[in-house]
């Protein structure tokens, strides 16, 4: 997935927008020199660039001093009100105290329950990150067979599907049958997690990329070169 980036002085800085039910902007340097910026619902992004070029002089002083530490390797911790994507929607991330750890859906918001729940953003992060990695494992081996079984005269079944941390692919095929996911592949809407799907799949009938893989991939896609640009640039 493409870096979002912004121009600030001379140079380009990768940026994060997180969208919550707050009420004002508020601006953040991460370890590496990347910038965070939070902000309401309602504010557009053009307006969240321009109040980002207004701070350039506090945002270049204060990258001064994170550029050259480490980025944290762990998810941006979560906290109540955030959005998250999830299959080409949003969640907002609600939380209440409860016995026991619990992640469901209701509607368009993410329930979250559990001891020390609210106002403990490690834990909102490790729950949400574990019902994130359930939701691929389930999703992904349903819908790769059932993929596999509605184009059944050109893709084989696989051998097995499993679900991985992955930094650069969203899936990748092995020589023995066994199809792998990109778990971050869940946030992604529904048509273009088919395409990785069949993608994988005809790698099953052609183990690389040659004018008949994509003949195949094309026969089953067509708008398969459409889809890949909206996957890499969303």
């Amino acid at each position: 997935m493409k870096a979002k980036k912004v121009k600030i002085a001379s140079e380009e800085v990768e940026y994060d927008i997180i969208r919550s039910s707050r009420r004002t902007v508020a601006l953040y340097i991460k370890p590496g020199g990347s910038l965070l910026i939070r902000a309401p619902w309602f504010v557009p992004a053009y307006i969240l660039l321009k109040y980002v070029e207004s701070k350039a002089p506090w945002i270049t002083r204060h990258r001064e001093k994170l550029k050259h530490i480490k980025p944290d390797q762990t998810d941006l911790l979560l906290n109540e009100g955030d959005a998250i994507p999830f299959m080409g929607s949003e969640l907002t991330v609600r939380t209440a105290e409860g016995m026991r750890n619990s992640v469901t859906v209701s509607g368009n918001e993410l329930l979250i329950a559990g001891p020390g729940i609210p106002g403990s953003p490690l834990k909102i992060t490790a729950l949400t990150e574990a019902w994130y990695l359930k939701e691929a494992k389930e999703y992904f081996e349903v819908r790769t067979r059932h993929l596999a079984g509605q184009y059944g005269d050109r893709l084989p079944q696989p051998a097995s599907v499993s679900v991985r941390k992955m930094k650069r692919r969203w899936g990748t095929c092995r020589s023995n049958g066994a199809i792998l996911f990109n778990r971050q592949l869940i946030k992604k809407d529904r048509e273009l997690i088919d395409s990785v799907i069949i993608h994988e799949l005809c790698h099953l009938v052609h183990h690389n990329h040659g004018k008949d893989f994509y003949a195949l991939l094309e026969s089953i896609i067509p708008d398969y070169r459409e889809r890949r640009r909206d996957l890499r640039n969303l």
